[in-house]
């Protein structure tokens, strides 16, 4: 079996119980736990730390280390040396835990103020270099690159808002007391929504943007597959 259908079988694997657990089946799933108290499901798979509970929270981060690994295999990335393959690998092992990693009850504002700041400056230098490429290097697609911008801007806009979620001093989701006794919470949950949405846009526009950008690249001039 070639390299390039093992790569399509993981990504294919992956992908798929991500769509499946972490999405498909929670149609189903959310609607149980939200309307039933959790003792009910202590001792059984729907108990939290459960079987149910363990598959839907593995699909993430299992099903894109698989997904990513079986398109790095699908493009020949192996072939870029050892280095670049470790830092593949490495990376998708980091990220894949952080997502499993549990975390501490507590606030930290100068956190969210030191993060909040590095988004910031590392979003304008993106579109300093953004800009910058357009015209040393020119464009073949400025459809693709107006996308790509509109994407940057989109994910900037997820992170503003997730920040005044979640790390508002006079609020935030870590004082819910404020937030009951302000009746906030429909507040609180349209912020959420705007982050759902901004995101949904985010990648709507880098996918269309990867999209055109392939159209143009190999319309008519699409190298031998390797």
């Amino acid at each position: 079996m070639s390299k390039r259908i093992w790569g399509l079988g993981l990504f294919g694997v992956g992908g798929s119980y991500i769509f499946l657990a972490s999405w498909l089946a929670m149609w189903w799933i959310a609607p149980i736990w939200r309307q039933t108290p959790p003792a009910k499901f202590e001792g059984t798979i729907w108990a939290f730390g459960g079987l149910v509970f363990m598959i839907i929270a593995l699909s993430v981060p299992v099903g894109f280390v698989l997904a990513s690994v079986g398109m790095a295999i699908y493009s020949n990335f192996g072939r870029a040396g050892w280095k670049l393959n470790g830092l593949l690998v490495a990376g998708l092992v980091i990220l894949a835990a952080s997502v499993m990693m549990v975390p501490t009850m507590a606030y930290y504002p100068n956190l969210f103020g030191m993060i909040g700041g590095a988004i910031v400056l590392l979003f304008l230098l993106t579109l300093w270099y953004w800009a910058r490429v357009r015209i040393e290097v020119g464009s073949q697609s400025h459809l693709a690159d107006t996308f790509q911008l509109f994407s940057y801007i989109c994910f900037y806009l997820t992170a503003s808002t997730s920040c005044a979620m979640l790390g508002n001093p006079y609020g935030g989701l870590f004082f819910p007391e404020t937030i009951i006794r302000d009746a906030s919470l429909p507040y609180y949950y349209s912020m959420g929504t705007k982050v759902a949405l901004y995101l949904l846009l985010g990648w709507l526009c880098n996918l269309i943007s990867q999209f055109v950008r392939y159209r143009v690249t190999f319309s008519g001039n699409r190298p031998d597959e390797p």
